[in-house]
């Protein structure tokens, strides 16, 4: 197979730290057509995939998820170009693995661009959205790189560091999964985000943690995006980790946030132990099915009346 990065060692420099540009042509695989979503959607098991819906801009935020409701690809794909949903195909490990090896390819060149960048535990998803979407505020626990095929969206992005955008117990409970990653958001700190506008063939990844949004801005927004963490992001997530048991659960208010020394090692070990025991597996948020793709009027919802809202069980 050709060449999927098409990336200077420049480009790439920041690649697992910060902010980092490049191009890519995963769509000259032939994987990205209609036809072939289409056919990806219709083989999706219900535990990995997420459908969601979101309220207008300006509206009181939102993020609701939803059903695909037994309707074939090819209407799915015409629900999410009339409709303002986001669909998410997860795991491609699990069920599409000639997506992941696109993905694999990429990283693997990405590594030989930067000697010493060490990736792991890369978890890929495929976003298919329609014009107009949107995500709200949000972050998310790993390193992420978007990779951007379909259409254009602007993406918002904003410092981790900044403790007003993001306090270490908001960012503790996104670690420990008591939110599905929204967190609080005030339009004045545009003033100080950086807005990046993603074509087809564009690719980005950003420093870890930081939180963003996105606006879709024309056409079917078709992108595939991987978490992956180095040495870094794995350290980072066990202190936070440790941090939020000590606080939820001891009544304790964890002061450092280091990722160096013995303590910061320390944490990570009582963060696998809290995990092993499942010490907050209570806490965790739980996702509920409140509204279904209108087969008989494509690019609508129907919302599923309360007595009948279920538990997405997601692997």
């Amino acid at each position: 197979m050709s060449k999927i990065v098409e990336a200077s060692t420049e480009s790439i420099e920041n690649f697992g730290s910060g902010l980092s540009h490049f191009n890519h042509n995963f769509a000259s695989s032939g994987l990205f057509t209609d036809e072939k979503l289409a056919e990806l959607i219709e083989r999706y098991p219900r535990e990995y995939y997420m459908l969601n819906t979101m309220t207008a801009q300006g509206d009181k935020p939102e993020w609701r998820s939803g059903e695909i409701n037994n309707i074939s690809g090819d209407k799915v794909l015409q629900a999410l170009t009339d409709g303002r949903i986001w669909l998410a195909l997860r795991r491609f490990d699990v069920v599409c693995p000639e997506y992941d090896d696109l993905v694999h390819q990429a990283f693997s060149e990405m590594e030989d661009l930067k000697p010493g960048l060490k990736t792991f535990n890369h978890k890929s998803t495929m976003l298919i959205s329609s014009p107009g979407a949107r995500v709200l505020y949000h972050a998310d626990i790993p390193y992420v790189c978007l990779f951007h095929v379909r259409g254009r969206k602007k993406l918002w992005l904003y410092d981790a560091e900044n403790k007003s955008h993001l306090p270490d117990k908001t960012l503790e409970g996104v670690i420990l999964r008591e939110t599905e990653e929204e967190i609080g958001y005030d339009e004045a700190w545009d003033k100080e985000a950086s807005a990046v506008v993603l074509e087809p063939g564009k690719a980005l990844s950003w420093q870890l943690n930081a939180p963003h949004r996105v606006d879709n801005l024309d056409g079917l927004n078709v992108s595939i995006t991987t978490d992956y963490f180095t040495p870094y992001a794995q350290k980072k997530y066990g202190v936070y980790y440790a941090n939020g048991v000590a606080r939820r659960k001891f009544g304790m208010t964890p002061k450092s946030t280091n990722v160096d020394g013995l303590g910061a090692y320390a944490k990570c070990a009582a963060a696998l132990a809290f995990k092993k025991t499942g010490i907050m597996k209570s806490s965790e948020r739980e996702m509920i099915s409140t509204f279904r793709l209108d087969p008989n009027d494509i690019g609508k919802i129907v919302d599923i009346p309360n007595q009948e809202r279920t538990v997405i069980e997601q692997l």
